[in-house]
């Protein structure tokens, strides 16, 4: 849904309530067909000792999402496997309330994350993941997504959308970032 007024919380917890049964769009994830983009971003957040646990906590809680202005509506609290979570953001002084599947979640001693896939309705068809992974005692985080325009609007403005995913997972990097420094 793309609105000029910002979407109720009855409004919103119906939207993702809709959406619970139904399938998700685009590719298995993991997957990058002809006609779908492919990005990853990655960032150091750094080797000080308790940084992975701290970003876990992040990925745990939303805060990349939440902290880049993107509110996350998730009845389970963490990212749980086939748990349909509602987003709404702002972009471009229009409102966009839309849905995702929790459809992986990676639960290693140092690797941790998950990712979700778009459901119908979504402004975007594919599917973006957020980890946190320690590497020769760097901890890193990184997101990795495929998609493509589904709606109407969106594929009209096609290379507007994709600077906006750029800045959103840039958002999300930075979020992550001061969350873990604040520990």
């Amino acid at each position: 849904m793309i609105s000029l007024v910002p979407p109720t919380a009855a409004q919103v917890e119906a939207h993702r309530r809709a959406r619970i049964e139904v399938a998700t769009t685009g590719p298995p994830v993991g997957e990058v067909p002809p006609g779908y983009h492919h990005e990853r971003f990655e960032r150091s957040l750094g080797g000080r000792a308790g940084a992975f646990e701290r970003a876990r906590l992040g990925i745990e809680g939303w805060v990349p999402q939440r902290g880049s202005g993107v509110e996350v509506r998730s009845p389970a609290g963490a990212p749980a496997v086939g748990e349909t979570v509602a987003i709404v953001t702002r972009q471009l002084g229009l409102w966009v309330l839309a849905a995702c599947r929790v459809v992986e979640v990676v639960d290693e001693p140092d690797r941790f994350g998950f990712t979700y896939a778009t459901l119908p309705d979504h402004p975007e068809e594919g599917w973006e993941s957020f980890t946190v992974a320690v590497d020769e005692g760097e901890v890193r985080f990184e997101i990795a997504a495929a998609s493509r325009p589904a709606a109407a609007l969106v594929r009209l403005g096609a290379p507007v959308g994709r600077h906006l995913q750029r800045r959103a997972a840039a958002g999300y990097l930075d979020a992550l970032a001061r969350f873990v420094a604040q520990g």
